[in-house]
């Protein structure tokens, strides 16, 4: 009876094994069938290269390939979308990285990578290293500005079919930067611009730097007043606004230190003395 026991168990762990072999080669199968591969038939019929084709939701594809260095596809989502899937493939045919990006310089969304056998290697949250300004903000901005309109689409791509604006996101120095640039930006009627030799160009682009945490937003090229250039001039040293009212505010300090002056007032209200105070003193 113990004998008959003991082979049962063996045959049922055979058994039970077996059966997770085989759900695991269907699971295998399963992704692998669902692993996208280059459409080689309707690039070879194009007979040219790049091959472009619209699909029935209106996504706009454009494909390359190379026999050295494989192929891709740039998928531009249908309007309104402002998104543009990028896919890679090995010689093979087979996928091997997919990425979402905003512009053609920011990746959103989840970013996948494969081996040459279809086997998933790596995979990306691309929004966890965005601050509190995600990209939709972003896209709000350009919307707030009149570059572009959320409703309909409008405003990615230009009337020669270029597009309006760029993106980058960098982190500089532990801080979240986006870069916001016009390509278009204003009239380029400045003869500083032009250069030496040939035309200039018609347009000069405007980039505005939104600081990733707080939404504030600069332009580049544009002076602040109170960080840069010459505020005042006093004993020989020049000053910005900024340097000039933290250094009048400490001068105040000690003069009204030494002839008994209350700060109090100053100090509660948070005013600088009057900006004359050092060339009366």
């Amino acid at each position: 009876m113990e004998k008959v026991i003991f082979i049962f168990l063996i045959l049922l762990t055979i058994s039970c094994q077996g059966q997770k072999d085989n759900e695991k080669a269907i699971i295998n199968d399963k992704n692998n069938s669902m692993i996208e591969k280059f459409d080689f038939e309707k690039y070879n019929k194009a007979k040219q290269s790049p091959v472009e084709y619209t699909k029935e939701d209106g996504t706009h594809v454009v494909m390359v390939f190379s026999e050295y260095s494989g192929g891709s596809y740039y998928e531009y989502l249908p309007s309104p979308s402002f998104l543009t899937v990028y896919k890679e493939f090995y010689v093979n045919g087979k996928l091997k990285k997919k990425e979402t990006y905003i512009g053609e310089n920011v990746k959103v969304g989840i970013s996948r990578y494969y081996d040459e056998k279809g086997n998933l290697i790596k995979e990306v949250n691309e929004d966890l290293k965005f601050g509190k300004i995600k990209p939709q903000q972003v896209l709000e901005f350009l919307q707030e500005k009149g570059y572009i309109n959320l409703k309909t689409g409008e405003g990615r791509l230009d009337k020669e079919g270029q597009p309006v604006f760029e993106l980058s996101f960098n982190e500089e120095k532990e801080k979240k930067v986006w870069y916001i640039t016009i390509i278009k930006g204003k009239l380029n009627n400045d003869p500083s611009n032009f250069p030496d030799i040939g035309e200039p160009s018609a347009y000069i682009p405007i980039i505005y730097i939104m600081d990733g945490e707080t939404g504030k937003v600069r332009i580049e090229g544009e002076e602040n007043k109170k960080t840069s250039g010459i505020y005042k001039t006093y004993k020989g040293k020049d000053y910005t606004q900024e340097e000039w009212e933290v250094f009048e505010q400490k001068e105040f300090e000690k003069y009204a230190r030494k002839h008994n002056i209350s700060l109090t007032k100053n100090e509660e209200k948070g005013k600088f003395p009057p900006s004359h105070f050092l060339l009366d003193e």
